[in-house]
């Protein structure tokens, strides 16, 4: 039994999944239609989790930071933080938009196929559209839609529907009315908040013993989804876009670097959280495995991680913010249009509205939110947004990797600097 539970656990093991699974996904689909349910089951499974994780995690931990009597300075920090890396991933976004220009020099043939594609899903030709003026809808408001997502009219209809940005409001305001209670009052509550947190938390646990498994039907789905034709047509934006996530990982690590006094011992400690990640491309997924490695392997207090892990990666929405205002510089510069200062700052400011109001969502959902940029520089949305679909399971991946990475590193400015110390580099690596 240990010798399995080694093997399901190894490194290489992963390794071989992601290899088998993109292999099937390319070259043998007739096998995706088998395997691609267990993928999801085993996704269905871990999303199942997450919701109690984060309702427990965050009302718990609100409630006894309140009852606490240390210093809770670092609320203040937390969110100055917040502010800075949403806007620093923003600016990275239109930066490397600006520097590489992914949205120029497409050629006629090019054009023709990124045409053909959006023709294919029934929305107006991409190649007619550039040169056709555009008249605007309406436009939406960033405060409305997001105040729109943030609280829930009904509470269980929230937890029915995922929309996590509601079950974190809910759990916020249910974590200040049971900190605001005596101790005595809340004791009871508090004890069964920590026991189905960590029941959960255990589950998880067990669950991830076979994620070999669910990422194999996981990879196999996704690499289906995407033909060499549209990865051709689409090939100078896509290596652009894995480049500023490379870039955010990169930044990642040198924070935690100067936060923590060691190189390997973070970019080890949150290897499976990426992995994670990766995977499941899913960032409440990674809820658990974050909080483990931030825990027990860079060692962190237990109360404050609780709140800020959940926290960082359902708010701080830097992935996505720098995704969107990367997207929308490519749209633009693919219909030829010179935003000016003015502009980018629009893409900025609408780019961390967009990515508040995605916490929660995935897929077409997430990616829905570019119009919320694309508005109000009268961009047209409808023409453009099936390419971002299509080429999503490449994509997302990374996104979700980004976000729950950087989310970390964003913690350790927040918490105290650990002090430079004797690290057993090698057991990190090992476990």
């Amino acid at each position: 039994m240990n010798i399995i539970l080694k093997v399901l656990r190894s490194g290489w093991t992963i390794l071989v999944s992601v290899v088998l699974g993109i292999y099937i996904g390319l070259y043998k689909h007739e096998y995706v239609h088998y395997i691609a349910p267990i993928g999801q089951v085993y996704l269905d499974l871990l999303k199942m989790c997450i919701l109690p994780i984060l309702i427990t995690a965050i009302s718990a931990s609100i409630s006894k930071l309140m009852q606490s009597t240390g210093d809770n300075g670092y609320i203040k920090r937390m969110l100055i933080v917040f502010a800075l890396g949403c806007v620093a991933s923003g600016v990275l976004g239109i930066a490397v938009g600006v520097i590489a220009q992914p949205g120029s020099g497409y050629d006629k043939a090019t054009l023709a196929t990124l045409g053909s594609i959006v023709r294919a899903s029934g929305s107006p030709d991409l190649e007619l559209s550039a040169y056709i003026p555009f008249v605007a809808k309406e436009k939406q408001s960033f405060v409305k839609t997001f105040v729109a997502n943030l609280i829930p009219e009904n509470i269980f209809s929230a937890l029915t529907s995922g929309s996590s940005l509601k079950v974190l409001f809910f759990s916020i305001m249910f974590g200040l009315a049971v900190g605001s209670l005596h101790k005595s009052s809340s004791a009871a509550l508090m004890t069964s908040l920590d026991a189905i947190y960590l029941a959960f938390a255990k589950l998880v646990k067990w669950l991830t013993l076979f994620l070999p498994i669910g990422l194999l039907g996981l990879i196999a789905h996704d690499v289906s989804q995407v033909g060499i034709n549209v990865l051709m047509a689409m090939m100078q934006f896509v290596p652009i876009v894995l480049l500023s996530f490379f870039l955010l990982f990169a930044i990642g690590n040198l924070i935690m670097w100067q936060r923590t006094g060691s190189f390997l011992k973070p970019f080890f400690a949150l290897n499976s959280t990426v992995i994670m990640g990766l995977t499941t491309s899913n960032a409440l997924a990674c809820l658990p495995s974050a909080l483990e490695a931030m825990q027990e392997k860079l060692g962190y207090d237990k109360e404050t991680t609780d709140l800020l892990v959940p926290l960082t990666s359902t708010i701080c929405r830097t992935a996505p913010t720098m995704y969107f205002a990367l997207a929308t510089l490519f749209v633009a510069q693919l219909y030829n249009v010179d935003l000016g200062i003015s502009g980018l700052l629009t893409v900025l400011v609408g780019s961390i509205f967009a990515g508040l109001a995605t916490a929660g969502a995935s897929g077409v959902v997430l990616l829905s939110m570019l119009t919320l940029v694309l508005g109000p520089l009268d961009l047209p949305a409808e023409a453009v947004l099936v390419l971002f679909i299509i080429i999503d399971p490449i994509i997302g991946p990374f996104r979700v990797a980004g976000l729950v990475h950087f989310s970390c590193a964003i913690i350790t400015l927040i918490l105290p600097k650990q002090e430079p110390k004797l690290i057993d580099e090698q057991a990190i690596v090992i476990s």
